[in-house]
């Protein structure tokens, strides 16, 4: 029972569309548009300069979600002209551009003022009589579905959730927030407050206590710690899985298994079923693997249809694993599966045989952590370096479990331009000698002759000042040039890769600490104010990097 008593005030839903007059045009004809059409229209105008207003998939979703809503039964992405919506939101934009310093200060003072009103209300549940915080406390607005990757949902319409639609968990003896909620339950086993079904993936979403609730702090340790349980036990895990993929019972599972335990990857029969063609471990096909003498090359569409590309060199107890495989897909065709008929309640009944409790989802936590472990052990005598230099290593070490995790990202349309941006300031910078200035002044006041005792102490203690401050001035643009070299090489290195994710999910924050401390970085430099909040029990915890590396 997570909780005895719990109140609070229901979510927030965002602000109702407001009519702005929009238009469209089909096949040369003026429609008018009711409030939902229009809504509909202005969220794809302002779609209209990113890449996927010119995705073909983006348009046939969107245009067959308007046809539905205009009730018009064919319809052609070609035969809309968007060009009135395209104008308001061009106007919109411009006039937002206008706006003066003091009106953008105004603005922004009371959006933040409306925000604290809002936050009061909403963002704080009393939990057997404590106040704690509640994380996103607001409903999703509607709009245009984006996903991850090529997702085949992409250009669809998510429309607005409603009261109706939200099941809201509370105490017994709670007041019930105003609103014609869907359901009302008093689950104390959970720890959501709200959920409701997203209309267009059909996954239930949810309003959680944030993450610096104690609740939430509790199992987030909880997770990293069956991590480290893990690590102790991996030797034996691994010794069990090479046994068990010789024994023809248990081959299949054992080597389901050991790709896991590999490869981070995750399992596989775990997803939507409108993700049509991503796979996992469990569901992966012969045609999405290729072997070869020394190698095994995957390539498939992943997680929310992020391409997985990776070779997987055959050492030591890897042959056997190849030799499986080769077995598996020898009379298989290109679209059968490898391990037919295992799941995930069989990869997690095999390692929860090995090590009681043990999952596949632990695997990839204690992959990413072992991964930033095993690059920041080579990189701990940081002794001379620049705090600047300190945080590239630990970026570089979070990168290496992104690329483990195959966090991949779409790159941003600006991403070219801000680096280029970057490229000139350093340039800038390197050609800016401020010392030259200084040293000049130093010149004058060595060649000018003093006259008397007083004025030759002046000079003594003058040209000491300029020395020094001539000093400053060169550590300092050096500072400043090896902070901009740093800061590009980390953009085009981290360019594909998202390291957020795994920093957020996946790596034990713990490692981070300890090496931090060991090397005097700042932890708080590689955490955000969010991240830190969720892992406030991180500063609770008395691990020395010696601990750590042993």
């Amino acid at each position: 029972m997570k909780w005895k008593t719990l109140q609070h005030n229901g979510i927030l839903f965002p602000p109702a569309y407001e009519a702005q007059g929009i238009k469209i045009k089909i096949k040369g004809e003026t429609v008018n548009l009711n409030l939902n059409q229009e809504e509909m229209v202005y969220q794809w105008a302002k779609k209209k300069d990113t890449p996927y207003a010119q995705d073909k998939v983006f348009q046939k979703n969107f245009t067959a979600d308007l046809a539905k809503e205009l009730k018009i039964k064919k319809l052609s992405y070609d035969d809309i002209d968007f060009s009135n919506a395209y104008k308001i939101v061009d106007k919109e934009k411009d006039l937002k551009e206008m706006m003066s310093k003091e009106e953008k200060k105004s603005l922004a003072t009371k959006r933040k003022e409306l925000r604290e009103k809002l936050k009061a209300k909403y963002g704080i549940a009393i939990m057997d009589g404590k106040e704690v915080e509640v994380g996103n406390y607001m409903a999703e607005p509607p709009g245009i579905f984006i996903g991850r990757g090529e997702h085949p949902l992409r250009g669809k319409w998510k429309p607005p959730v409603t009261a109706k639609d939200v099941t809201l968990n509370l105490g017994k003896n709670a007041k019930v927030p105003d609103g014609k909620w869907g359901k009302i339950i008093h689950d104390q086993d959970s720890m959501w407050l709200a959920s409701w079904m997203d209309f267009l993936t059909q996954k239930r979403k949810y309003v959680w206590l944030s993450d610096s609730s104690d609740l939430k702090q509790g199992r987030d340790k909880e997770k990293y710690e069956k991590a480290v349980k893990l690590e102790k036990e991996i030797e034996k895990i691994r010794k069990a899985m090479v046994k068990d993929m010789k024994d023809s019972k248990k081959s299949n599972v054992a080597t389901a298994c050991y790709l896991i335990y590999k490869t981070a990857m995750r399992v596989g029969d775990e997803k939507d079923e409108d993700e049509a063609d991503t796979v996992g471990a469990t569901t992966l096909r012969k045609e999405h693997i290729k072997i070869t003498a020394d190698a095994i090359e995957f390539d498939f569409l992943g997680k929310d249809s992020v391409r997985w590309q990776e070779t997987l060199k055959i050492v030591g107890d890897d042959k056997q694993f190849q030799e499986n495989l080769k077995k598996l897909i020898e009379k298989k065709k290109p679209k059968d599966e490898i391990f037919h008929n295992i799941t995930s309640r069989d990869v997690n009944k095999y390692f929860s045989g090995i090590v009681k409790g043990l999952t596949a989802k632990v695997f990839r936590t204690f992959q990413a952590t072992t991964v930033v472990k095993d690059y920041l052990v080579k990189h701990d005598n940081m002794k001379g370096k620049s705090a600047t230099e300190k945080l590239y290593h630990a970026k570089l070490a979070n990168l290496e479990a992104a690329i483990m995790c195959n966090h991949k990202r779409t790159i941003p349309k600006t991403f070219e331009q801000s680096l280029q941006k970057k490229r000139e300031t350093l340039k800038k910078v390197e050609k800016e000698k401020a010392w030259k200035k200084t040293q000049e002044t130093l010149k004058k006041v060595e060649d000018k002759e003093p006259k008397t005792d007083i004025q030759k102490k002046a000079k003594v203690k003058r040209i000491k000042t300029l020395n020094e401050q001539i000093k400053k001035q060169k550590v300092k643009q050096k500072e400043r040039v090896e902070k901009l070299e740093l800061q590009i090489d980390l953009s085009e290195k981290t360019k594909d890769y998202n390291i957020g994710t795994s920093l957020r999910n996946y790596i034990d924050p713990r490692v981070f600490k300890a090496w931090t401390d060991e090397v005097g970085a700042e932890w708080e430099k590689l955490y955000t104010s969010a991240l830190q909040k969720k892992f406030l029990w991180v500063k609770n915890e008395n691990t020395s990097w010696k601990d750590i590396k042993n």
